[in-house]
């Protein structure tokens, strides 16, 4: 049974690198994978453990592993081979796997872009047999900042994220997490649907209902075909933003509500910023029409090998493509610039809709609440409801819990400076809050999306820019 961050130090049971091998070695057998034994996989992360509590030249030492096995390390390659995917590069000889090996070799790697091959020899020992590059093409999918991503090499994978934090992977999907002596066993993703999903809805509903009244006559008739991609294009944009501030090792804090009086706050800083949601509109539109000219050229001429093309349906599929790159830049300046006014004392304030109100607010509300519950489950079920103590957390999350509490509907992200990130709403007149929340890609999923009628041509329409004052 897969065991929930609040329930992990019941008892004030302290958890151990071995533990954590035993979490990743049950998933392994659980997937009817062949995994190393039992022990191979303690050595490797008591090692890992160890060289994350070291410095090499006064910085944290950080890498990426994966149990890769050097005699098939690409056992399934795919039929047509991309150019940035990843390789690995053998050493000559391979280093012995040990804590102060890792910490030396540790600088020759980034998580970010690459990572070390190792693998149980002959003799039951493990080694660092190779490096892996072209991690970049991973890490940018994981955090919502590409549309594709690579197949991950190995058995499974494992990186140290800080002092004695370990996280393991198989595949996209995180398996288990040691953090300060707490196991943890799955993160829950409270944006697929649950009752922090229920409290975003008004602001989801808001950007299809403005895309649906605006949808060009040309794309298909039944707008709901549409709706799934357009969905998780919102709520990636506000992962995106959580990732980028726990990214930045700095507290912050979102609050969303649609009180427009702003009551209970006190905003030193106000604006308007609506950025981030014509960005969204804008990305969804051009995505429907790059999708519906290549699956036309695709249909209609690539897969009966037509030798001539109208040379509308090239600039169809091109021109959007164009769009599309203007749009993920704006995205990413809009994500950057949204992620900094975290970084002024207080919280940053936003609608429904994403966009921001104001920054540096402080919550004035003093009433506390009678009773907080940490959930067990992404639907505040009673039975994983767990009473939590409110003076246990600090004054941004009390503030943040006093406020949700005082205003039903409102939902509050609290990202704490070593990148613990909480959300709180109110459900069923009480506070609950979630922990360990789940942000990057949890797995590998595709971004298909559908295809127009055939026989219909697109007009090409450019929404409003924007620009000016905002």
């Amino acid at each position: 049974m897969l065991i929930n961050s609040s329930f992990a130090t019941t008892g004030g049971q302290r958890h151990s690198p071995r533990d954590f091998a035993l979490a990743v070695h049950s998933e392994l057998v659980n997937r009817k994978t062949s995994p190393p034994p039992l022990e191979v996989l303690v050595a490797l992360f008591e090692s890992m453990y160890f060289a994350s509590l070291k410095t090499e030249e006064s910085k944290p030492v950080l890498f990426h592993v994966a149990y890769v096995d050097p005699q098939r390390p690409d056992p399934s390659p795919p039929k047509t081979l991309v150019h940035n995917r990843w390789s690995c590069v053998r050493l000559s000889p391979p280093i012995p796997m040990s804590s102060a090996n890792f910490v030396k070799i540790a600088p020759a790697s980034d998580p970010r872009t690459s990572s070390f091959a190792v693998f149980q020899g002959a003799d039951g020992h493990l080694t660092v047999w190779g490096l892996i590059d072209q991690g970049n093409s991973y890490h940018d999918y994981v955090n919502f900042d590409s549309e594709s991503g690579p197949e991950k090499p190995g058995l499974f994978q494992a990186s140290i994220v800080g002092i004695g934090h370990l996280v393991a992977y198989i595949g996209y999907e995180k398996v288990a997490e040691l953090k300060q002596n707490n196991l943890v066993r799955t993160a829950m993703d409270v944006f697929q649907p649950g009752k922090v999903r229920e409290a975003l809805e008004s602001g989801i509903r808001s950007h299809l209902d403005s895309l649906r009244a605006g949808w060009p006559d040309e794309f298909p008739a039944d707008f709901n075909d549409w709706e799934p991609p357009l969905v998780e294009a919102w709520l990636a944009a506000l992962r995106r933003l959580l990732l980028r501030v726990q990214n930045m090792r700095h507290r912050g804090a979102f609050l969303m509500t649609s009180d427009q009086k702003q009551g209970g706050l006190l905003v030193k800083h106000k604006i308007s910023y609506g950025r981030l949601r014509t960005a969204l509109q804008r990305q969804a539109v051009a995505n429907a029409e790059q999708s519906i000219a290549s699956g036309i050229i695709a249909d209609e001429y690539m897969e009966k090998d037509v030798e001539d093309m109208p040379i509308y349906l090239h600039v169809d599929d091109m021109v959007p493509g164009y769009d599309l790159e203007e749009i993920r830049n704006e995205l990413a300046g809009v994500i950057w610039f949204t992620s900094l006014l975290t970084r002024v004392d207080g919280l940053v304030l936003l609608d429904p809709n994403l966009e921001v109100q104001g920054f540096g607010v402080e919550i004035t509300v003093s009433e506390e609440p009678s009773e907080i519950y940490a959930a067990g489950d992404l639907w505040a079920s009673e039975w994983f409801l767990r009473k939590v103590d409110y003076q246990h957390y600090g004054t941004r999350h009390r503030s943040m819990m006093r406020y949700c509490t005082k205003f039903p509907g409102s939902v509050g992200f609290v990202i704490s400076q070593d990148g613990d990130v909480r959300v709180m709403t109110k459900v069923d007149g009480r506070l609950v809050i979630w922990e360990n929340i789940q942000l990057q890609l949890p797995k590998f999923v595709s971004r298909r999306r559908p295809r127009r009628r055939k026989g219909r041509r697109l007009r090409r329409r450019r929404p409003p820019e924007t620009g000016g004052v905002d």
